[in-house]
């Protein structure tokens, strides 16, 4: 049978007042902010029904990840300005940011239009009753690419992406008070920078209304924003006959193509977004001179989703133009689908974990951008409860393998649970300068996999807790308890994160005949209980309800091998194989592509098939090796992968592994039973 998922995407509801010290003596409360509008983000849908025409395919099926992005294109922290020259320098300029009481801000007054220059003046007001003012949520692009605004007789260089926004909310005849972090926030003085960072959920949820700025008038984004006013609008309420029409015409006219760059800009990608919208409660999107909505963005884009069927681009010269220009190569239906407001993770539904919430929300948040690695935990305080904030504090003098290890160390802590380790991803291979323990995730790096446990409701290790402690001051080794599998004894191809549907084929290919020369000379019997085996084992597990093992893998097998001969028909099939070329299939011959991209996709992609010295079979990191251990600690969802290294007894930690019939308490059973010994290993 197939399991469910656990949800990527979630939401929790926003943060309680925060208690704030004058230095010495009692804190106090800073009155609550109003309640959050709840319809913030998009639950993008993750089935397709069997209902989708065919489209261009990526053999991910999760939502497509950003390509890699230029240092320039990527968002600062509020706190840590690495690019002082895009910074207020105000000291240069003779402007003196006044000290900043306790339970204060600054904010920026824009004053009435009256030349092409931006005046602008900054004042402090209380924390405990702010004026109506809006909080700007944008990011800061190319930070070397300045414009000058007045403020109070100084001329000031800004970013041009702020520039831009406080020209968009500039008005003719009154002034207009906003919280803009590169103003309001005096860039050179840590202390500060640290404090308001803090202050972050605070101002962003008692802001009168957040102020969304996606840039400027480009690639007909005027065009863009009218067709999602006139989608939104037509789908109110839904199953409209005329939204069919609209899209039809949108896909032809280029109105969609223009939408396709709207939801691909780089505010999307930021990490600071995320907490920005998820405290608003109010929001409206700036793009030019154009204003919408929040909830005509999202309805939109939760149309795109439901609709996805009728996503049919016909125009081949748009569609060339589009993939010319477009780096990340992402066809447009999934742009329209993942990306703009969909790429947003809801996160409401993590309120009930506890302090799971603060992994629930590294891994949904995990493919978002930052300049600063710690910022990928800092970024995310203003959207965790405060039982998890109040453990940790934005302090940019700690180190990132001190932010990091921290992470690690409270989570096995609090959850009891080693789940947090799987985070650890280390195929593809990447190089990174924090110079982290193997256990512990790089959150800074953004992969194209996820932990097998993120996805699927395994429980190798049943209901145990984890035994573990650091043996170490610096937590730089672990000592855990586990129960031993076996060990990894031959291992297939890899499939890498970039990868063609040859590939997949090919890796097919190659992990079948692993198996059919570790089972030669079985009778039939055994060989089709092996190859059932092995059609659950690739898949790892998520085998449809519809489905028992037999027909799963008479299924896949039939699809496999159609798609070797279709795109790789001079490679001869063997006869065992080819036997299902003509057997009966219940998936259409054009769908063919679809299925195994939804059922194959990221569950291949960045692992490989091995054998076991016991004869197992299992699906683990492609970054495993023959003489790796497979081990379940007590207190994980998956079992492990271990490297002995040194000679110290020590061990590396590789990643996660599918084996098939230990993902669901075996070997606790085992060990409980007397059958297995629980051992300790040592992580470095």
């Amino acid at each position: 049978m197939a399991f469910p998922a656990v949800s990527a995407e979630a939401r929790v509801p926003s943060p309680p007042p925060l208690r704030l010290s004058h230095g010495k003596g009692r804190p106090y409360d800073v009155p609550p902010p109003h309640a959050p509008n709840q319809q913030y983000a998009v639950i993008p849908e993750t089935s397709y029904n069997n209902k989708f025409m065919p489209y261009p395919y990526d053999y991910n099926v999760v939502p497509p990840l950003s390509p890699p992005t230029p240092k320039a294109a990527l968002s600062p922290s509020p706190r840590l300005l690495q690019n002082q020259q895009a910074a207020s320098s105000f000291s240069e300029l003779s402007y003196q940011y006044r000290p900043i009481e306790d339970a204060s801000i600054r904010l920026v007054r824009i004053l009435p239009e009256r030349k092409t220059m931006i005046k602008c003046e900054i004042i402090h007001v209380s924390l405990e009753q702010p004026p109506p003012y809006k909080a700007i949520s944008y990011t800061w692009g190319d930070t070397g690419d300045t414009r000058k605004i007045e403020i109070e007789g100084c001329l000031i260089p800004i970013a041009v992406s702020l520039h831009g926004a406080l020209q968009a909310l500039r008005k003719k005849q009154s002034s207009v008070l906003i919280w803009a972090d590169a103003l309001c926030i005096n860039q050179k003085d840590r202390d500060e920078r640290s404090q308001q960072v803090q202050l972050m959920p605070f101002i962003y949820s008692n802001a009168d209304s957040v102020a969304i700025w996606l840039g400027p008038e480009e690639n007909d984004s005027t065009r863009a924003v009218s067709f999602l006013d006139a989608i939104a609008t037509t789908g109110e309420p839904f199953g409209s006959s005329n939204i069919s029409k609209l899209l039809a015409a949108g896909a032809e006219n280029g109105d969609l193509l223009a939408v396709v760059s709207l939801f691909g800009r780089e505010y999307w990608r930021r990490l600071w977004v995320v907490q920005e919208v998820f405290n608003a409660k109010r929001i409206m999107v700036h793009s030019g001179s154009t204003r919408l909505e929040w909830k005509k963005y999202q309805s939109a884009s939760v149309l795109f989703s439901q609709r996805r069927g009728e996503l049919i681009f016909n125009n081949k010269d748009q569609l060339k133009r589009r993939l010319a220009a477009s780096p990340d190569q992402f066809s447009y239906v999934q742009t329209l689908i993942y990306q703009g407001p969909a790429s947003l993770p809801d996160l409401k539904f993590h309120m009930s974990d506890g302090e799971e919430a603060l992994l629930q929300v590294l891994r949904t948040c995990r493919r978002k951008l930052a300049s600063d690695p710690r910022d990928k935990l800092y970024g995310i305080l203003g959207v965790l409860p405060a039982s998890i904030r109040d453990e940790f504090r934005a302090d940019y003098n700690l180190s990132v393998k001190d932010v990091y290890t921290e992470i690690v160390d409270f989570l096995l802590k609090t959850t009891e649970k080693l789940d947090i380790i799987c985070e650890a991803i280390h195929f593809p291979v990447h190089t990174s300068t924090a110079n982290l323990p193997t256990f512990v995730p790089d959150w800074s790096h953004i992969p194209q996999t996820s932990a097998m446990g993120f996805k699927y409701n395994f429980s190798a290790s049943g209901s145990s807790k984890a035994i573990c402690r650091f043996r170490d001051e610096r937590l730089n080794k672990l000592e855990i308890s586990g129960l031993e599998i076996d060990v990894v004894q031959s291992k297939g191809v890899v499939v890498g994160t970039l990868c063609n549907l040859g590939d997949y084929l090919v890796a097919f290919l190659h992990w079948r005949a692993l198996l059919l020369q570790a089972v030669e000379g079985r009778n039939e019997q055994e060989l089709q209980m092996a190859e059932e085996c092995f059609a659950a084992t690739i898949c790892l597990g998520q085998i449809p309800s519809e489905y028992d093992r037999g027909r799963w893998q008479a299924e896949i097998y039939h699809i496999f091998a159609n798609l070797f001969r279709d795109r790789l028909p001079y490679i001869r099939l063997d006869d065992r194989l080819a036997y299902y070329l003509e057997t009966p299939s219940e998936v259409k011959a054009e769908m063919r592509r679809h299925f195994l991209q939804i059922h194959f996709g990221d569950r291949m992609m960045g692992r490989c098939f091995c054998l076991t010295q016991n004869r197992r079979l299992a699906m683990g990191s492609g970054f495993m090796l023959a003489g790796d251990v497979i081990v379940v600690p007590l207190g994980c969802s998956t079992p492990i992968l271990l490297r002995a290294e040194g000679t110290q007894g020590e061990y590396r930690y590789v990643g996660d592994i599918y084996v098939d019939g230990y993902m669901f308490g075996k070997a606790v059973d085992q060990w409980q039973a007397g059958k297995r010994q629980l051992k300790k290993y040592v992580l470095h």
